[in-house]
Formats: structure tokens, C-alpha cells, sequence
């Protein structure tokens, strides 16, 4: 079951050591084409849309564990909001030190009543 999350709570959780990403990719819902993004370049677009400070508590992300494969988890943006074309998905590692629970404190979106 997808859970959200927000890019600030992604940048954080890859940041303090508990997830490490593998792989990112870029797709089109419109042609199916995929493209692969370095690691550097993923961390390096993160970090500027959270230090812009109005879309670090974008929820538009998603991420779930891979039950077929120990430690891995996947997180998506796009993929459920009808009106952008564009998915960004990244595959992340958990941390030998990690938990299941720690990731899922560091990465579980829950509204405030603020």
C-alpha cells in the first residue's frame, strides 16, 4: 500500500543515513519513454526544490516497500496526479543501521492540525 510522503521527509530520510538510492528514472505517461538520472543529479534536484522552502511539503510523493526484495523500497511523484506528464521514480536501499520502523517515522506524511 502506497503511503505519502513529502520531499522534505524523502531528502531527510536519504540525508541521516537511513535509505540510499540506487537508481532514479524520469518517464512520460504520454510516449512510455524512460530515462535514467545519475544519483548526483536526483540528490542534487531534490535538495533545491526542498531548500526553495514553498515545495519541501510537496506531497505528491509516494513510496511503498518492495516485498519481493529485502531492503528496497520505491518512491514515485507524479504517477497519481492526472494533470503532469512527467513521473520521477527513485529506488532506494535501506541502511544496514536502518529499520523498518525508522523509515517509516522519517517518511510517513501525517497533517498537522496547524
Amino acid at each position: 500500500m502506497q503511503r505519502m510522503t513529502t520531499t522534505k521527509q524523502l531528502q531527510q530520510a536519504i540525508t541521516n543515513g537511513l535509505l540510499e538510492v540506487t537508481k532514479a528514472e524520469c518517464s512520460y505517461k504520454s510516449s512510455k519513454q524512460i530515462g535514467e538520472l545519475s544519483k548526483e543529479t536526483f540528490m542534487d534536484n531534490l535538495a533545491f526544490i526542498n531548500e526553495s522552502g514553498i515545495f519541501s511539503g510537496f506531497i505528491d510523493w509516494h513510496y511503498d516497500k518492495i516485498l519481493s526484495e529485502k531492503d528496497v523500497y520505491i518512491a514515485d511523484s507524479g504517477a497519481m496526479n492526472p494533470y503532469t506528464d512527467t513521473i520521477v521514480t527513485v529506488y532506494l536501499r535501506m541502511n544496514d543501521n536502518a529499520t523498518d520502523e525508522e523509515i517509516q517515522k522519517a517518511l510517513l506524511f501525517e497533517e498537522s492540525e496547524d
